[in-house]
């Protein structure tokens, strides 16, 4: 009984938050500028994405490896086709950018491009220098 009132306040809670980020989201996507930045930015994170994937293959080519050690066991249980969910996983978080474009999710995917930004600017140096 009493885990029974529990389970269903926690429910409640967790449908109100839900609802209260559906408005927020509905929100900033009636926004043309958060709309539009939420795709600048999205697109911007997937090109990024490709970028990282290009520059890692072409590292790994020349000897280097991957420090990332989720992306080292994706690979070596992959091979070839480790970059498949790299870029799901991509592509479903720049969904989730212009689907809620709000402020805070633009500004901390800035963010995170600005560092992808420099890893792939950093494979891309190890590359050449390797090569």
């Amino acid at each position: 009984m009493v885990m029974a009132g529990i389970r269903d306040s926690i429910g409640t809670a967790i449908m109100r938050r839900a609802h209260r980020y559906e408005r927020l989201a509905l929100r900033a996507r009636q926004n043309p500028l958060l709309l539009q930045a939420g795709y600048t930015v999205a697109g911007l994170f997937v090109f990024l994405g490709i970028m990282d994937v290009l520059s890692t293959n072409w590292a790994l080519s020349v000897g280097a490896y991957e420090l990332n050690g989720f992306i080292r066991t994706i690979q070596d249980y992959l091979g070839p086709a480790w970059y498949v969910p790299k870029l799901v996983l991509q592509a479903t978080v720049a969904a989730m950018i212009v689907w809620s474009p709000n402020r805070m999710t633009i500004f901390i995917m800035t963010v995170m491009c600005g560092w992808t930004s420099s890893i792939v600017t950093n494979n891309f140096m190890i590359a050449y220098h390797l090569s």
